[in-house]
């Protein structure tokens, strides 16, 4: 029973075995989790910033019916009309997008329709803002899926290296 004068003593702090990274100064290496996008600058994140900006000004210069689709479609507009542009400044000719197919169509629908869905289950401050976030999240989260290798694919490549062998 420990005496009220003295607090409870704490176990010894467990040192790392000598040689270790965090015996000669570094940082222990983290490991990486998969397909992360980095934090971006100020620089970098401004330009976003203003574009959206510009979007919610034309927004709020009407009554929309809906404001939120609106938003997602000003802004895909927008993605497209400025890689158009780049891509013509890079001294690439013109080029123009093919109507898509019913089945690509179905698929860009059923997504929009399932982050409509989410903004209405509750009611929103910022409707346009909260679907644009959305659909962007979505974005960055499918593509990492991708670069995501399942236990399947894993030893599948396994199974190839050691037939290379």
């Amino acid at each position: 029973r420990p005496s009220p004068s003295r607090p409870p003593s704490r176990p010894a702090a467990r040192r790392p075995p000598s040689g270790s990274s965090l015996d000669r100064g570094m940082a222990p290496k983290a490991k990486t989790a998969g397909w992360q996008l980095k934090p971006f600058t100020a620089k970098e994140s401004a330009p976003w910033k203003a574009a959206v900006a510009g979007v919610r000004k034309q927004l709020k210069a009407r009554k929309r019916d809906h404001p939120a689709l609106f938003m997602i479609g000003a802004v895909g507009k927008h993605l497209y009309e400025s890689a158009q542009a780049l891509y013509k400044k890079a001294g690439k000719k013109d080029w123009e997008l093919k109507a898509f197919s019913a089945k690509d169509r179905a698929a860009w629908v059923a997504a929009v329709a399932g982050a409509q869905k989410q903004l209405k289950a509750k009611k929103r401050a910022h409707p346009g803002l909260f679907m644009l976030a959305v659909v962007g999240k979505h974005l960055v989260d499918a593509p990492g899926a991708m670069y995501t290798p399942t236990k399947k694919k894993a030893m599948k490549a396994k199974k190839v290296m050691k037939a290379k062998k």
